[in-house]
Formats: C-alpha cells, sequence, structure tokens
C-alpha cells in the first residue's frame, strides 16, 4: 500500500472495550484472525494461554470459551509467551521467552512446528520477544537477552543477525518490541534504553528517538510498537501506562492514557451480579478508565487501535478518524510551525 502524501489528522476518538477478567486475564500482545476473530495472548504467573474472542465481544458469559494453550515446555506449550502474531495463511506463531523458541499453530490452535533453542550463537536465543514477517515474509525477531536482532527464513533457519549490548546509536539494552513496515524496515523497542531506534532490512540505522522520562515524547521501558499503513508509529510506554503515537519522522502526535468503559460482556456478567454492582457504586469509576501496564499495541486493515490493557483484564479499542491528502492539499514542511485553533 502506498503512503498518502499527507493527512488532515481529525481525531482519535474511543470506540470500545473488549473482554473481562475470568476470560482475558492478562492479556499481554493480540493477533487478527478471519472473520473479526482475535487471539488474545493472556500470561500471567504459571498461566500462560491463547483466548479466540470477537472483534464484536460477547453478549454474555458462558461456560464455551474458545482457546488453547497450557502452561508448561512440552511442544506446544507455553511459559512466558511475549507476542503472538498471524500469517495469510492462518497460520499462529507466539514467541517464547523462556522456552526460547518460536512455536507455530494452525488457526484451531493445534500445534504445527518449532525453532529456536537456548544459547548465543547463530540460530539461538536467549529470551526471544517481540517479532514480526518482513516483505519477504522472514522472521524478524528480538533476541533479548543477546542484545541483537536475528532473521529467519519461514521455517526457521537463520539467515542474520545485527546489534550488540550497550547504549550507542545501534546497540541495544534488552530489545523487547518489534515491528517491520511495507518498505521493510525494523522498528525496535530498546526497553532497557528507553528508546526506538528503526532499521533498514539490512540492519543499517535510520533513525532515533526517545529518552527517559514520562514527559511528552518521553519513554519508561517500551515494550511494544505498531506501524499503521500511514506510517504512524504506536509505543506501549508500559512504565508511564500509556500508549504513545508518533508520525513517521518519530514527532510525537497523541497519547493515550485509557477511556474504557464496560464491555458487552462485562456489563451483562454485572447484571446478575449484586455485590459486584455495590463495590462499583462505591469505587473511584475515574481510575477503571486508564491504562495499567499495557506490553504491546496493535493496529488492524481498518485503522482501528487495539491495546491489551494488561492489568486490568481488558482490550481497549480506538478508531483512526482521518483524511488522506494529496500534493495539493498538503504543503512543504514549515520552518517554524504552530498550530492554531480559532
Amino acid at each position: 500500500m502506498t503512503r498518502p502524501h499527507g493527512l488532515l489528522r481529525a481525531g482519535y476518538p474511543y470506540s470500545t472495550t473488549l473482554g473481562m477478567r475470568r476470560v482475558t486475564n492478562f492479556p499481554t500482545d493480540i493477533a487478527f484472525g478471519e472473520n473479526d476473530i482475535l487471539y488474545v495472548l493472556l500470561r500471567s504467573e504459571g498461566v500462560a494461554s491463547v483466548r479466540i474472542w470477537s472483534t464484536e465481544d460477547m453478549d454474555e458469559l458462558t461456560d464455551e470459551l474458545k482457546g488453547f494453550g497450557s502452561f508448561g515446555s512440552e511442544d506446544g506449550q507455553l511459559k512466558w509467551p511475549v507476542n503472538i502474531i498471524t500469517d495469510d495463511s492462518g497460520g499462529i506463531f507466539i514467541s517464547d521467552e523462556a522456552n526460547h523458541r518460536i512455536t507455530k499453530y494452525d488457526q484451531e490452535g493445534n500445534y504445527i512446528s518449532k525453532f529456536g533453542t537456548y544459547g548465543d550463537g547463530q540460530g539461538e536465543f536467549n529470551g526471544p520477544s517481540g517479532f514480526a514477517l518482513d516483505i519477504d515474509n522472514n522472521f524478524i525477531v528480538c533476541d533479548s537477552k543477546n542484545n541483537r536482532i536475528q532473521k529467519y527464513t519461514k521455517s526457521g533457519d537463520y539467515i542474520s543477525s545485527f546489534g550488540t549490548y550497550g547504549s550507542g546509536l545501534g546497540q541495544f539494552n534488552l530489545p523487547w518490541g518489534l515491528d517491520c513496515d511495507e518498505n521493510g524496515n525494523i522498528y525496535v523497542c530498546d526497553w532497557g534504553n528507553h528508546r526506538i531506534q528503526i532499521f533498514s532490512s539490512d540492519g543499517e540505522l535510520i533513525n532515533v528517538f526517545g529518552e527517559y522520562g514520562d514527559g511528552t515524547a518521553q519513554l519508561n521501558r517500551p515494550t511494544g510498537i505498531t506501524v499503521d499503513n500511514h506510517g504512524d508509529i504506536y509505543v506501549a510506554d508500559w512504565g508511564n501506562n500509556r500508549v504513545l503515537m508518533f508520525n513517521s519522522e518519530g514527532q510525537y502526535i497523541w497519547s493515550f492514557y485509557g477511556d474504557a468503559t464496560l464491555s458487552k460482556v462485562a456489563r451483562n456478567y454485572m447484571l446478575t451480579n449484586a455485590v459486584p454492582n455495590r463495590l462499583r457504586e462505591m469505587g473511584k469509576l475515574e481510575a477503571e478508565k486508564y491504562l495499567r501496564r499495557p506490553r504491546s499495541v496493535r493496529i488492524d486493515s481498518d485503522f482501528r487501535l487495539f491495546i491489551p490493557d494488561f492489568e486490568s483484564y481488558r482490550i481497549q479499542v480506538y478508531q483512526k478518524d482521518f483524511i488522506e491528502l494529496d500534493e495539493t492539499q498538503f504543503a512543504e514542511p514549515l520552518r517554524n510551525p504552530t498550530l492554531e485553533v480559532t
């Protein structure tokens, strides 16, 4: 998809909340399936699984919950899963930092294959975390504790790697989140250095932005990143309980702190439980809308932004509101820009 010449950014309104405690406990990441299906990766102490959910949520809580995966180290099991992605053929892939591997499942969650073993040599992992498929259908993987990025074929054969430990340009301190854009560029959350680094497909440094702090455009342990078809960059700012949005140049655009309402399934559950209703009446409800420790962020082809709200057991959804502009509608860069609302 060709990026537009410019954008009229009309807003980014909150849309809805999905899931609830008991069914989407500690969602660490999501992936998109066919027919508005979400694969929600769940991770907590001694628990690791995938909940199959719908973008339309569920009308009421039933015993017919769909999902797959269990805690452990056997084939198909998960221990410390980090990211989940899908491919065009319906395959599901999950990175597991404790089992030091990438595991593949089919659409129903049946185990297919795996690759990766513990170590620091070529084709080995020490805590693989964020990963993505690039434009050549190769895996790009954050080999977090080895402080490098590795590239593999779709079948799991090692191709190349780049990166060393440090805080210099192009170096890493526990890289965590990762995404690739339609041009092959690689976007990395440099977790320990509180910054985002962007590389070419060959590992050449293109751009760096971000620094430690809680101010505008500052980061505190960035954990997840995604890039939309306009080139806008979204970062899960874990330590600051928010998601930040930057344009393709790394310029700060927007902050998401959370606007959650009760999901459809949670509302109907509450109607049959008198005590939680009383407790909710006694609480400070404003605080209930905010994000708590988001670890990832995803955006779909309709420009809906999905934020797994890790410590609130839900997914908050926003809808990008924009108009794509051509060269007659969008001026060249200005030297001293200001935005005035009249």
